[in-house]
């Protein structure tokens, strides 16, 4: 192999959204041990994990939506309608843990399906689509929790999300093995293959024999089933349901998504790259509080990110035309 072929491999390798990522983290994480006494402590590190189970669980089923072409500004309303649900069930109405996950998920691929149904069948574009949606539930978790905060949580229940097993926490056990699941899903099923044969268009996807209300729906309800999850870890992490419950989350959503490489005009994701664009969220923002940075500014910072982000993506097309 000559220096321009190895040079061309280099760069190519450089090139791939994984490995820069990969990069990223490991220099913020080099960084924020230097400068900081309290990052490498076992508190931070697993407060750093369950953040990124929640979040990184919302964040896949978001790839999922983007790369069919699609994008989903409800899934931060859905998990915290998923989030009073279980609460409900659990304080208010008497039912016990296994009825309230349950009815937290079912609640979740409802909204789910309604937002596939007002994309398809009605041809609204699916950022107006979902955000209506969020709206809609916004309401609704004021109107059923009163505004209120709804706790009494089982005991038990919350105890999952605060133990670990072998030093790792629960919930990025969980997070883990969904992201397992959901990255052997997109690669090797038929269901995965459809996505992105969808996110290349329309047309495509029908000479390909593919049915696409089937998938719109599917892929909905699929991510309804993630945002459902991800509704019971939070309750029981906070141990209770609060009506802010998963405000904002669309935002780091969206944000892990196109950093992990899903591309906004459909066709292009990967799970692997939307769990490190999950961890780099999760990490900047840990290490601006290590440093004492401010959470207004924190939250500037964050946007510049999805800025980039997105402005890199667009840069990236442009180069394969």
């Amino acid at each position: 192999m000559n220096n321009n072929q190895q040079k061309t491999n280099l760069k190519a390798l450089l090139m791939k959204t994984e490995v820069s990522m990969v990069a990223i983290i490991g220099l913020i994480f080099i960084l924020a041990s230097v400068g900081t006494e309290n990052f490498l402590t076992a508190y931070n590190l697993t407060n750093i994990l369950k953040q990124c189970a929640i979040i990184g669980i919302i964040s896949i089923a978001e790839t999922y939506v983007i790369i069919t072409g699609g994008i989903d500004i409800s899934c931060g309303a859905v998990v915290g309608m998923s989030t009073l649900m279980v609460a409900m069930a659990q304080a208010k109405w008497g039912l016990g843990v296994p009825v309230s996950m349950v009815l937290g998920i079912v609640v979740a691929v409802i909204a789910g399906l309604f937002n596939a149904m007002l994309v398809y069948e009605f041809k609204v574009p699916a950022f107006v689509a979902t955000l209506g949606s969020q709206t809609i539930l916004r309401g609704l978790i004021k109107v059923i929790s009163n505004g209120g905060t709804v706790s009494g949580i089982d005991k038990g229940f919350s105890g999952f999300a605060s133990a670990s097993f072998l030093f790792v926490p629960n919930l990025a056990i969980v997070w883990f093995v969904i992201a397992v699941i959901c990255f052997l899903l997109l690669k090797y099923a038929i269901f995965g293959r459809n996505l992105f044969v969808l996110g290349s268009g329309e047309e495509v996807a029908k000479l390909n024999g593919i049915s696409i209300r089937k998938t719109i729906y599917s892929t909905y309800a699929f991510a309804g089933l993630l945002y459902g999850i991800a509704g019971i870890l939070l309750c029981a992490r906070i141990n209770s349901a609060i009506p802010t419950a998963g405000e904002a989350y669309e935002t780091n959503a969206i944000a892990a998504s196109v950093l992990g490489g899903a591309s906004l005009a459909g066709g292009c994701g990967s799970v692997f790259g939307t769990v490190l664009g999950t961890i780099l969220i999760i990490l900047i923002d840990n290490v601006g509080t290590q440093f004492g940075i401010g959470a207004f500014v924190m939250q500037v910072i964050t946007g510049c990110v999805i800025v980039i982000a997105i402005v890199i993506d667009q840069l990236k097309k442009r180069g394969k035309r």
